[in-house]
């Protein structure tokens, strides 16, 4: 079942995340566990891994929900802005998806079309099946039976060996069977949507 993004209010949201008298919010913990983003984590370099494709989303909902991340200080990569220099990128962004406790996956129109993205999700999905990671997938301005658009693969077809066009395909229909979040352009602003996405983030039993 998917969530959606009307079971909190920004101010419920505050009053969840901003106790009196600071420590450890009562939305993120529970009393025979620890924070959900401790300080330092014994395996995980990062928090979350941004997954998404630049030119949909990157200038208004990746860059909002990256800032929004840091402020609540969480420790998130993203692959334009978090690489060393000199880093060699085909070996650096799977190594920072395999040191991530959590990924969250804008999924836009136009996400389908990127082989990079796509390989991005192949990896996490592995790394959710054999070391824990957790994916949370966001559908921005579409559904999730709209992500695999069919001439996407036809070209995908053309230019790709079969294997690597068909682990992306069995890739995205796992995804979309994923729980996670609908958000379109006509229900999203930075102030609403970040509390709305955070409050639902803070419920699923991977962060207790």
């Amino acid at each position: 079942m998917l969530l959606r993004p009307a079971t909190a209010t920004p101010n419920e949201f505050e009053r969840a995340t901003n106790p009196p008298g600071g420590g450890v919010p009562p939305a993120l913990r529970r009393s025979s566990s620890p924070p959900p983003f401790p300080v330092q984590l014994p395996r995980w370099r990062h928090h979350v891994f941004l997954n998404f494709r630049g030119p949909d989303v990157r200038r208004a909902f990746a860059d909002h929900l990256y800032h929004a991340l840091l402020r609540k200080g969480i420790n998130a990569f993203r692959d334009d802005r978090d690489l060393p220099r000199g880093e060699n990128i085909t070996e650096a962004i799977p190594r920072a998806i395999e040191e991530s406790r959590f990924s969250i996956l804008v999924l836009s129109r136009g996400y389908a079309s990127s082989a990079w993205c796509l390989d991005e999700l192949v990896k996490i999905l592995t790394c959710a099946k054999e070391m824990g990671h957790q994916p949370f997938p966001i559908f921005y301005n579409l559904s999730p039976d709209q992500i695999s658009a069919p001439h996407d693969f036809d070209r995908h077809k053309k230019e790709y060996s079969y294997e690597r066009v068909h682990s992306w395909l069995h890739a995205l229909a796992s995804i979309v069977d994923i729980s996670g979040w609908i958000l379109t352009e006509s229900t999203y602003t930075p102030r609403l949507a970040s509390p709305h996405l955070f409050w639902s983030f803070s419920q699923t039993p991977y962060l207790h």
